[in-house]
């Protein structure tokens, strides 16, 4: 009895964390999609909402939030790849709807043609889940399997381009990876010299 109201329990904040934080990423996603070019001159509000539309619709804050569900709500792996899916495609069904109505006109597409955008992003997003999620609950057993994220984030930078370090947002984003970069090398070389202190010490 008290194991199915905690179960029930840990579902509900599930559903709950899915749904807030799913919808305001799925909202600073749009905007950052349809955000316009920022000059020289812009306000420090708009530079904010810009920097945080841009950072919370990259590909690795998308996999850091699916992590974030397999670490605090998955008890088994299958759990951790169940949970990350259901999160990560209700937030990506959370931007298509939102992105629908943001825009004010729709680009014609076939039925063929929308489907295959759907199967698409929605494949995308499930795999994306899927591997956050694991790596989320793999993080309580091992910290080394940030590597995977420091990976991603290294990719991103990549892909962002020589081009992105050209404007204050760009240049805001990538320098933020590279502090996350930096901070999991620290943390994973201050664990690994622990354990060997403590491999001496036996």
């Amino acid at each position: 009895m008290r194991e199915n109201q905690e179960y029930r329990r840990r579902w509900r904040k599930f559903f709950i964390f899915t749904f807030i934080v799913g919808l305001i990423v799925a909202i600073f996603s749009v905007v950052s999609d349809n955000s316009p070019y920022l000059k020289d001159g812009i306000t420090v509000f708009e530079f904010i909402i810009s920097y945080l539309a841009v950072m919370i619709n990259s590909l690795p804050m998308w996999f850091i939030l699916a992590m974030l569900v397999g670490y605090i709500f998955a008890r088994s792996l299958k759990e951790s790849a169940l949970f990350g899916t259901i999160y990560t495609i209700s937030a990506i069904t959370f931007y298509f709807v939102i992105g629908h109505f943001y825009t004010d006109a729709a680009v014609s597409l076939s039925f063929k043609e929308q489907a295959l955008v759907y199967i698409k992003w929605y494949g995308a997003s499930a795999i994306g889940g899927i591997s956050g999620g694991i790596v989320g609950f793999l993080m309580k057993k091992t910290p080394y399997v940030q590597l995977t994220l420091l990976l991603g984030l290294l990719l991103q930078l990549f892909v962002n381009g020589t081009r992105s370090w050209r404007d204050i947002v760009g240049i805001a984003q990538n320098v933020t990876f590279c502090l996350m970069i930096v901070s999991i090398v620290i943390h994973l070389t201050i664990v690994r010299r622990k354990e060997r202190k403590e491999y001496l010490r036996m």
